[in-house]
């Protein structure tokens, strides 16, 4: 069993490596990245794997944005001590969802799940789901609007026309494209979760649709400043730590 481990603690790395070996003897360890910078480079080399273990929160962002980038050739199983990812990691192929501290009876049921998925569905089968996953005519689930109360007023705002959402003041806002701004009743992270991949959460205050962002100037702290298409009193940055995964992002 060809398998990758996605951590940036050599500690969890590590036990993690331990316990792998220990409870299957066929597990062989391929690789162990630990940035996103460093999976998405490692998997666009196509390497042949058969099962990835992924902490979540990494140095440089959140293992979310590698498949953002590069589609998994392999089942995920998530590891992480916060159980809020749950929903967004099964929409990333993800087989398993384990909160840290991991354990042997946690991972022995992970290896039982990934050994019946496998005698069920041989690799064609896989294949195939990740196909159907990719298929642009496939029909989309994901909500279209957001509900917003102005004044006495319920408003449906289309996603689509939602240009940027943001904190201020511990409120959460979203802006359109017409520069028409709305609180709304999420936190940043479920507005991340909704929005999906014509969004990218550049950093801890904002989340920005791609065609928002007329051109980025590099700073004197290396940081990306970006200006965008629409009317924002605020200067948004991108750190460095996140400028590969957003430059693949902007690529769409």
């Amino acid at each position: 069993m060809r398998t990758i481990i996605i951590e940036d603690e050599d500690l969890t790395a590590e036990d993690l490596c331990l316990t792998l070996k220990r409870l299957e003897p066929t597990a062989e360890i391929c690789a162990r990245l630990s940035s996103v910078n460093e999976a998405i480079g490692y998997f666009k080399k196509e390497p042949e794997i058969d099962l990835i273990f992924s902490d979540i929160q990494l140095g440089d962002g959140e293992s979310f944005d590698i498949f953002k980038v590069v589609q998994p050739k392999a089942p995920i199983v998530f590891c992480t001590a916060y159980n809020q990812y749950m929903l967004e990691a099964f929409q990333h192929f993800g087989l398993d969802y384990i909160l840290k501290p991991f354990s042997d009876e946690s991972i022995q049921r992970t290896l039982e799940k990934y050994r019946m998925l496998r005698q069920t569905f041989n690799k064609s089968s896989l294949e195939m789901v990740q196909a159907v996953g990719a298929d642009s005519k496939m029909p989309d689930i994901r909500k279209k609007s957001l509900i917003v109360i102005h004044g006495d007023k319920i408003i449906p705002i289309q996603l689509q026309d939602i240009a940027l959402c943001y904190i201020e003041y511990e409120n959460v806002f979203v802006k359109t494209g017409h520069g028409k701004e709305y609180i709304v009743n999420k936190t940043l992270e479920e507005m991340e979760h909704l929005l999906g991949d014509d969004f990218f959460r550049v950093n801890r205050q904002h989340i920005l649709k791609r065609d928002t962002i007329a051109f980025a100037n590099l700073g004197l702290s290396r940081k990306l400043v970006l200006t965008l298409r629409i009317d924002h009193p605020i200067k948004i940055s991108v750190s460095k730590e996140k400028y590969h995964v957003f430059m693949e992002w902007l690529e769409g």
